[in-house]
């Protein structure tokens, strides 16, 4: 079940925006009758699919009765009595199994039985887990169903169920027509399944796939690349490593070393460890350390041990010690409790605590709670307290909640106050999480319960949420909830959600409700929602972020359309926000499109902000065409704001790459300006490529910061080299010293 079915939901689903299905019921709001200034479809208009190859099998599988297997309608009792407390993650293991003897002659009636009598959050989990058993046979006439499916982002999940299920049976073919989808969103997200099924198989075919893909950036592919390279590691290191090492972006590089790691300690953890320990960069050697003492502490959790106290005292020590502690808490809470307890004072000492703690939670709440309340007040304590809770939130947020009170009032309490509240939203008991939110004080704390609980509430039951919105004190919080409340309500129903808005009173609240309704009514009716927005949205902030967003949503779906609009708009502050929300759009799937539009702009700031707006998109893409476009641009102005733009974004992504590309600028203003953000970028991560550009920073005070920014990262990871970096920089000898003694090694 976990890595049939489980594994792929995780990844695909969270990329297509699978939070919004978590909760207890699903309310269809009435569709309103949208006037002459409203008007808009309740459902998206589906993307154009290429055709599925007829299946092999031309007839349709005959149902036959199987001694101990349940009925169809035995099925369909369960499926009812699991309607208010539906767990998608997994809950009850007896429920998931019965659908792998549901006969694939019975999918079709079965879903069917799905749609009328689920909720949503169901209903999306259901639906996965019947449409991928029902493709492995079928993909055609899964597909069928999936691509009727009316709300988007329920047809999309389903697709991609799809998508899976044929992957898992015939990869390549499942990769040819996925390949055929337009460019954009769901073809990106559906891929990453393609990759999740050939990994298996064919990694290296996999990885040629990432490879020439659009989910080989920085916006997509997380779960693709882990996926790909912990399977791989686990059939061949040694090339899986050599394919990490091709990768252009470094996330996705560090990514792909922390999915070896832990692949390759489950066969061989000391030779995983030999090869993490000959990684040049420290971040990367300390993340793929500490994934292989997780993994080797599953089998061999005494030699993990061993390993890590002999680890010089440091953040890698410290991470390896969290990694262990977590595993051995499960087997021998009350050993790793004395064992953490006899370590020196200290983070090591701490972490380990905390991770104990949180995990035998898990298996023994009472012994840990009482452990828990003997502790003297203090950070230990608290810091105990905050993993507790983390570890409990989701199984038993009330018991959180009390713990939460043990908190004193500040940052750790706050901390924990959305981990709870989303606890109680996948838990079922809205009511519940409503009820504690609204006896919250107000501040962050209630503000970020309020954010988390109101993504969800508002996709299962939208009226609710905004009955709840009218009880709460005017203010920040509010306005940020009925925000989410018009966001996620516009996905299921956004005639009703347009109605709701419409009627609320003037002022931020109901500006931010429209501004998050633009892009979903973007995607059906792009006009009708500009047309609204010039009548009913005063002039200002709220308006322009509005045709901003719509302009971005529309463009990304028809550029020429968009273009065609932008034609009818009178000079002025509508049309530029207009303008640059749609060179976004276009930047999203033709970059060089929107570059040719932007070039034929007239020169002044509304091109200055679209070539601007341009670069930063385009160089999380193809940053170096982006950055061969920039220098041959005209104005000097828009240069080197672009300049710095795409500095910014290509080093988040591959600042190896980045600062090599820095290093041809002409030494000038625009270079020294676009150095300071490379470090401010990078210095986190990699403070070692951020390090030579310091000393490019010709104003002292900003360069000494620059360089203390940067020794104090590196300092973290490899002292010696930081060290030896530090003695050759111009900061004053004082404060290399003040620095040095601050940082604990």
């Amino acid at each position: 079940m976990k890595n049939r079915f489980l594994l792929p939901f995780v990844f695909v689903m969270s990329a297509l925006g699978a939070g919004y299905f978590w909760g207890k019921h699903s309310a269809s709001a009435p569709v309103v009758e949208a006037s002459s200034k409203s008007s808009a479809p309740a459902t998206n208009e589906a993307t154009a699919l290429p055709p599925v190859p007829s299946s092999k099998s031309k007839h349709k599988p005959t149902a036959v009765a199987t001694p101990g297997k349940l009925t169809l309608a035995e099925i369909e009792a369960k499926i009812l009595e699991h309607k208010n407390a539906f767990n998608p993650w997994g809950g009850d293991r007896e429920f998931w199994k019965m659908f792998d003897s549901v006969e694939e002659a019975d999918i079709p009636e079965l879903l069917a039985f799905v749609d009328k009598n689920s909720t949503r959050n169901m209903r999306q989990g259901l639906r996965y887990q019947l449409l991928a058993r029902w493709a492995s046979s079928d993909p055609q006439a899964a597909l069928a169903y999936a691509s009727a499916i009316p709300n988007k982002q329920e047809r999309d999940g389903a697709i991609a169920a799809v998508v899976n299920g044929w992957a898992g049976k015939d990869a390549a073919a499942a990769s040819a027509w996925v390949q055929q989808l337009p460019a954009g969103q769901l073809r990106n997200q559906i891929m990453q399944s393609v990759i999740y099924a050939m990994a298996g198989t064919n990694p290296q075919a996999a990885f040629d796939l990432l490879q020439h893909t659009e989910i080989n950036s920085r916006q997509w592919g997380y779960g693709a690349v882990n996926s790909l390279f912990n399977v791989w590691a686990t059939k061949d290191p040694i090339a899986a490593t050599a394919a990490a090492e091709q990768l252009k972006s470094s996330q996705q590089r560090s990514q792909a070393f922390q999915a070896i790691a832990s692949g390759w300690a489950s066969e061989n953890p000391q030779a995983a460890l030999d090869w993490a320990n000959g990684l040049a960069n420290g971040t990367d050697k300390r993340n793929a350390v500490s994934s292989i003492i997780s993994q080797w502490s599953q089998t061999d959790s005494k030699s993990a041990m061993a390993y890590v106290q002999q680890l010089p005292e440091g953040p890698a020590k410290q991470q390896a010690m969290s990694s262990l502690g977590y595993q051995w808490a499960t087997e021998d809470p009350k050993a790793a409790l004395v064992f953490a307890q006899n370590l020196p004072a200290g983070d090591s000492r701490n972490n380990l605590l905390a991770n104990v703690v949180s995990q035998w939670m898990q298996t023994d709440s009472a012994a840990a709670m009482e452990y828990i309340q003997n502790l003297p007040s203090g950070g230990e304590r608290n810091r105990i307290l905050q993993n507790a809770i983390s570890s409990m939130a989701y199984q038993d947020p009330k018991k959180a909640a009390e713990l939460a009170a043990l908190l004193p009032p500040g940052t750790a309490q706050m901390n924990v106050v959305s981990q709870i509240a989303n606890g109680f939203a996948n838990n079922g008991d809205q009511k519940a999480a409503m009820d504690w939110i609204a006896a919250l004080p107000e501040g962050n704390a209630k503000r970020n319960a309020l954010m988390q609980v109101g993504y969800q509430l508002a996709q299962n039951d939208p009226k609710a949420a905004a009955e709840f919105a009218n009880t709460l004190t005017p203010g920040q919080a509010r306005d940020q909830f009925m925000s989410q409340v018009a966001s996620q309500w516009a996905q299921t129903d956004l005639n009703g959600a347009l109605e709701w808005a419409r009627q609320l009173p003037e002022g931020q609240a109901k500006q931010n409700a429209f501004g998050n309704l633009s892009s979903t009514w973007a995607q059906t009716d792009p006009q009708a929602a500009l047309a609204f927005a010039t009548q009913n949205l005063e002039a200002g902030s709220g308006q322009n972020n509005f045709f901003n967003s719509t302009a971005r949503a529309w463009a990304a779906n028809d550029p020429k359309a968009a273009m065609t609009w932008l034609q009818t708009l009178p000079d002025g502050e509508t049309r530029n926000n207009f303008m640059t929300g749609m060179v976004s759009g276009m930047a999203q799937n033709s970059p060089q499109d929107a570059a040719s539009f932007v070039t034929d702009l007239a020169a002044g700031d509304t091109r200055n902000n679209a070539v601007s707006t341009l670069v930063s998109q385009w160089g999380y893409e193809d940053p170096q065409a982006a950055a061969k476009w920039i220098t041959t641009f005209p104005d000097e102005k828009a240069r080197g704001n672009a300049i710095q733009n795409l500095t910014s974004s290509w080093a988040q992504n591959d600042p190896t790459g980045a600062s090599a590309w820095l290093a041809t600028l002409p030494n000038d203003t625009t270079k020294e300006n676009a150095a300071r953000n490379f470090v401010n970028n990078v210095s986190y991560q990699y403070p070692e490529i951020a390090a030579p550009w310091t000393e490019s920073i010709t104003e002292p005070n900003q360069r000494f910061s620059s360089i203390e920014n940067v020794a104090r990262q590196w300092l973290q990871t490899d002292p010696t080299k930081a060290k030896a970096w530090l003695a050759t920089t111009s900061l004053p000898a004082d404060r290399q010293q003040r620095l040095l003694q601050s940082v604990k090694h």
